[in-house]
């Protein structure tokens, strides 16, 4: 459960610092915000060549606009994201470092929000890599920008993402702090900022929808993070985040036969694509297994641990090998005590 719940939590963070905040694109050209659309709808279909290749376009049609480079920047994050892999950062900063000079010429409020929107990918890739006072400086900086946008225009819904997810966050993490009269509780306001943004916004709606799944999850509100993840899976029924989300709520609610069915759901979909390494299988899968069992489901355990056991001699990425072998361990431990069972029930 352990690696749902920071699958969840690092796509907060990747909404927090900024992804997919489209604003005023038909500043780009009349034709290309019908592109910049579909360049989202691929991401959120996981489609991350082709929502590159499609940016990549944009870039090159319009090489003094920032927006092109900055959401390859975006689905560099997104692909990594998903498939737990180290980004590849000279690409990531050579694309962050071309929208920050092309909205520097720009004028404001475009200017701001770009510049925001750069800092905010910055800041995340700080925090991924270990700089969290460059990455909370930069993340503070993009917020700043994107709450002035808000008080200039209260209808710029697609920044609300960004803001209600920090405020719910920050507070989180200076709950201690509380009592002290300069500290407010912001979680609630967070909430509310978040479901305007799920309801209103145009190109952020499912940023904001992510945010509060993994905010319902953290605060055990497991209902409210399940209807959440079947409202992102009634327009995205394959994306991976909201099948998390959605076997996640299910099974802390201990609807085990629900929550085998979306692992199942999930497990099919991550064979079916490319994974530069199989540790998401080997979650997916001892997940699934765990769910059968507490249903007294018997069919396809052992198969399911067998196949996990059989990845131990492949060489995982440095940041995941602990998290590998902790996995294999429990599959060893489960696969000892199904055989032990089946020699009493003799």
């Amino acid at each position: 459960m352990k690696e749902l719940k920071t699958k969840l939590f690092n796509c907060m963070l990747l909404i927090i610092f900024g992804i997919l905040n489209l604003y005023a694109q038909e500043k780009i050209d009349p034709t290309s915000d019908s592109s910049v659309a579909k360049g989202v709808d691929l991401i959120l279909r996981q489609e991350y060549t082709r929502a590159d290749s499609l940016f990549s376009e944009i870039a090159e049609r319009y090489p003094d606009h920032p927006a092109g480079y900055l959401y390859r920047a975006a689905v560099m994050q997104a692909y990594a994201l998903d498939f737990d892999i180290k980004i590849d950062r000279e690409k990531f900063d050579s694309f962050i470092e071309k929208g920050k000079n092309a909205a520097g010429n720009m004028s404001s409020p475009l200017r701001e929000y770009f510049m925001g929107t750069a800092d905010g990918y910055e800041a995340y890739e700080r925090v991924e890599s270990g700089d969290w006072f460059t990455g909370i400086r930069k993340g503070l900086s993009s917020i700043s920008e994107f709450e002035d946008l808000v008080e200039q225009d209260s209808t710029f819904y697609d920044a609300y993402a960004g803001i209600g997810t920090y405020y719910y966050w920050s507070s989180e993490k200076t709950e201690f702090l509380h009592w002290l009269p300069f500290v407010s509780d912001d979680r609630e306001l967070g909430i509310k900022t978040l479901k305007i943004g799920a309801e209103r916004s145009v190109y952020n709606r499912f940023a904001a929808i992510s945010a509060l799944i993994s905010i319902f999850i953290n605060s055990k509100d497991y209902q409210q993070a399940e209807e959440w993840s079947k409202r992102g899976l009634q327009f995205y029924p394959e994306n991976r985040v909201f099948l998390w989300g959605l076997a996640t709520a299910y099974d802390r609610q201990k609807k085990y036969a629900k929550a085998k069915f979306v692992y199942q759901k999930l497990l099919d979909n991550i064979l079916q694509i490319r994974s530069p390494h199989p540790y998401n299988e080997l979650v997916c899968r001892l997940n699934l297994v765990r769910a059968r069992l507490a249903t007294g489901d018997t069919v396809m355990n052992e198969e399911n641990l067998l196949k996990i056991l059989s990845y131990e001699n492949i060489i995982f990425p440095e940041h995941l090998r602990e998290r590998a072998q902790k996995k294999f361990d429990d599959a060893r431990t489960m696969l000892s005590a199904i055989r032990s069972d089946k020699q009493v029930n003799k």
